[in-house]
């Protein structure tokens, strides 16, 4: 039986989704935009705590700065973008952040290296995991170049 142009097209981004997915795991770093509290992006390099797949990705932050910290930006608006590439190809990333207050997660997720940030570990006040949900990609991978919208 022949494929039908959907199942076709279904198999490509299947294909660019598990790419997208492999390229994350040889990932140590990617950006993290905010909206700053003027409404303009705020981009940063951070270290990706953990991401199984693009579709969820958990960075540690702090609640160190009042008013530039992107801590304090997620906290009046949730909207952000990530963005990771190695060797041509990217994946950028649209979606929102959430605060992670579960303990179980967040021990799971911590790293003794964090302590040089956070001396008292997760029980820091300034300790923050968050959450970042993707509800758009778009991927660049071996030169095919895709967006999927996502819940």
């Amino acid at each position: 039986m022949e494929k039908t142009a959907s199942q076709i097209q279904k198999e490509r981004t299947k294909e660019l989704e598990n790419k997208a997915n492999a390229l994350l795991k040889k990932c140590d770093v990617a950006t993290l935009t905010s909206i700053n509290e003027k409404g303009y992006p705020r981009t940063c390099l951070v270290s990706i705590a953990r991401a199984d797949t693009f579709s969820d990705i958990y960075f540690v932050t702090s609640k160190r700065s009042k008013i530039n910290g992107k801590a304090v930006h997620f906290e009046t608006n949730t909207k952000a973008s990530v963005c990771y590439f190695l060797s041509g190809d990217s994946v950028t990333l649209i979606g929102n952040v959430e605060f992670v207050g579960n303990r179980e997660l967040q021990e799971t997720i911590w790293r003794e290296t964090d302590r040089e940030f956070f001396k008292k570990g997760i029980d820091d006040p300034k300790f923050r995991l968050i959450r970042f949900h993707t509800i758009e990609a778009t991927f660049w991978i071996e030169g095919k170049f895709r967006t999927c919208k996502y819940k």
